[in-house]
Parts: C-alpha cells; structure tokens; sequence
C-alpha cells in the first residue's frame, strides 16, 4: 500500500512540477509570410511554444480581443472584423470596418473594442456590424507606407491597468533603417489623443496584460523573435524568451505574432487539478483496503 501511495504522490508532484515550470497560456494570431496566410492557437510565454488551433486563416488577421459569447474579434488584412471561434479556429466576417486594407490593429478597453488606421486615428468598432466610428487623430506618427512603399511599421493596441497603450515604429525594408523610432504612448480613449510615455524597444508587433505584466512579441527580420516584459512607466523593456518562427531562405522570420488575448482558462490549472485528484484517489483508496483488512 505505501509503495502505491508513494507513486501517486510522485505522480501529483510531477504533474505540479511541470505545471509550475509552464508559463501560462495566450491565445494567438499570427501571420506566415512564407505562404501569406494566418494561423491561431496558443502561445505559452514561458517557453515561447506555438500550438496552432485549426486550419490556416486566408486572411491574416491583426489584433486579438475578447468577443461576444465567448468568441474572440481580430480585424483582418482586408480591413474587416472577424470572429475567431477559439475552441476550433474557425473564422467568420462579421462586417467591413470601413477603414480599408492592411487598416491597423484592434483592441479592446471595457467592454468597448477599438481600431486604429493607417494614419493612427482612433475608432470605435460596432461588434455586430463591424463598422468602425471615429473618435479622433492619437497623434501617432502615420505609417511610413503611406507615402513609401519600402518603408513598414509596427504596432500593438492593448489595455493594462485600466488604460489603452499603444507602441509604434517604422522601417525601411531596403535599408533597414529606423524610419520612427519606436515609442510607447498611452491613450485617451474618449478623445484618442496619445501621450508619450518612452522608447521602447524595435519591433513589437503585439503586447497583452496579465498577471501583473505586459508581455510584448518582438519581430525580428534576420534574428530570433522574442517575448519581453514591457515597462509601462518607462517602455523599457526586458527579455523573457523565443517565440516560434519559420525562417526562410537567408534567414529572415516568416513568422510573426500579431494578436494576443489571454485564454479565460490557463492549462496549468488543469494539470495542478489531476495531480491533487490522483493524491484524494490514493487517500481513498488507503483507507477503503484499511477497512477491508479490518
């Protein structure tokens, strides 16, 4: 009896174990640039491992935000809003947002999703339609591609703490030169209007708020795409780890994370709860041969 005991307990503490060596779990969406198409799944931010959920999205999606009935809303290349079923990826347009292709990104403050466009206005998003209404300029420097197809940007809409942060930053793909730096601003959602905060680091294509941390996914053309923590006082920034990317040909990352929303349940929930169920299984089952040897 206690040899069998003692292997459920090991059993419960590696389950535990493994648990706490997991870091929680996100969902995400992410753009492929090797075939142009989109996927969704998990990430686990303590290793930076990608679980893709569902077949490939033919319209990638930026932005990641809870939506009604326990789906989730993304706002796709084509400029409209999406629902994304997150128990299997399948990906239904609800509306054109009226903001056009390759619009911006998406997020979401109390209940109430917002958009950014090319020129970094503000809009709010009609969850049933889609239909985007504008709030007003943030201030934001315009993507650079506006007036220069070679030149590209990158930005997050997130909330953390009550308040909508945005971060920005343009480049050249020929030169690989800084076009804007990139920066962290906070948000006025009433007004749009957006205040700096600091530099931060190049590259941050989506950033989402838990358990006390912002966590950011950096892109990187030619070197390994990363997971940081985000300062939200400074927009400093400091590195956790790698995420999953798919380089090609001369090394350049093909993969790159666009969205992120927490999931409403994390995974290692479930682990630690099979391990304290096998230790309650063992205890019963003690006492039950206790009383038949009686």
């Amino acid at each position: 009896m206690f040899a069998r005991q003692k292997l459920f307990f090991s059993l419960a503490l590696a389950l535990y174990t493994a648990s706490a060596s997991a870091g929680p779990l996100v969902y995400a969406v992410s753009t492929n640039y090797n075939t142009f198409t989109g996927e969704f799944g998990t990430v686990d931010l303590g290793t930076g491992a990608f679980n893709q959920i569902g077949p490939s999205i033919s319209d990638p999606l930026d932005g990641l935000v809870p939506g009604p009935n326990g789906n989730l809303l993304g706002l796709s290349v084509s400029g409209n809003l999406d629902s994304v079923n997150p128990a299997t990826g399948a990906v239904s347009v609800i509306g054109a947002t009226g903001l056009g292709s390759l619009a911006g990104f998406l997020g979401e403050l109390n209940g109430t999703v917002y958009a950014t466009d090319l020129s970094n206005n503000l809009y709010t998003v009609n969850t049933t339609t889609g239909a985007a209404t504008l709030i007003g300029p943030t201030g934001i420097p315009p993507c650079p591609s506006l007036t220069n197809p070679d030149d590209v940007s990158d930005e997050t809409l997130f909330t953390a703490g009550g308040n909508l942060y945005a971060t920005f930053d343009g480049i050249n793909l020929v030169t690989s030169g800084v076009v804007d730096s990139p920066e962290l601003y906070q948000i006025n959602p009433a007004t749009g209007v957006a205040t700096l905060v600091g530099p931060t680091s190049l590259g941050l294509d989506a950033a989402v708020f838990l358990n006390g941390t912002v966590y950011g996914f950096d892109f990187s053309f030619t070197g390994s795409n990363t997971v940081l923590s985000l300062n939200l006082a400074n927009g400093n920034t400091t590195f956790l780890t790698d995420y999953a990317s798919s380089p090609v040909a001369g090394g350049v990352n093909a993969y790159d994370i666009e969205g992120v929303t927490p999931t409403p349940e994390p995974a290692s929930f479930a682990l630690v709860g099979i391990g304290i169920g096998l230790v309650f299984v063992s205890v019963r089952r003690k006492r039950r041969d206790r009383v038949v040897e009686l």
